[in-house]
């Protein structure tokens, strides 16, 4: 997953993706009103995307859980 938004050139070489057939999936940032209203209203529940939470004191464990098959999110917290 690839997710940003780039002003000009950025010089990539591809070939690893090829050659590793490596899928890339590109993300793009949506319409934040709408979905930030959603949100709000209580339409759109968050919490089922939070897989765990860690202390900040605990960051290097969540990156490795962050990175486990089927993590969706895991937080940080101070």
């Amino acid at each position: 997953m690839l997710k940003s938004t780039y002003h000009g050139d950025l010089p990539v070489d591809m070939s690893t993706l090829v050659v590793d057939e490596i899928t890339l999936v590109g993300s793009r940032c949506g319409p934040f009103a709408p979905a930030l209203r959603l949100l709000e209203s209580g339409l759109v529940d968050p919490a089922p995307l939070i897989t765990a939470r860690y202390a900040l004191a605990d960051g290097e464990a969540a990156f490795v859980r962050a990175v486990e098959p089927g993590v969706l999110k895991v937080l940080l917290k101070p």
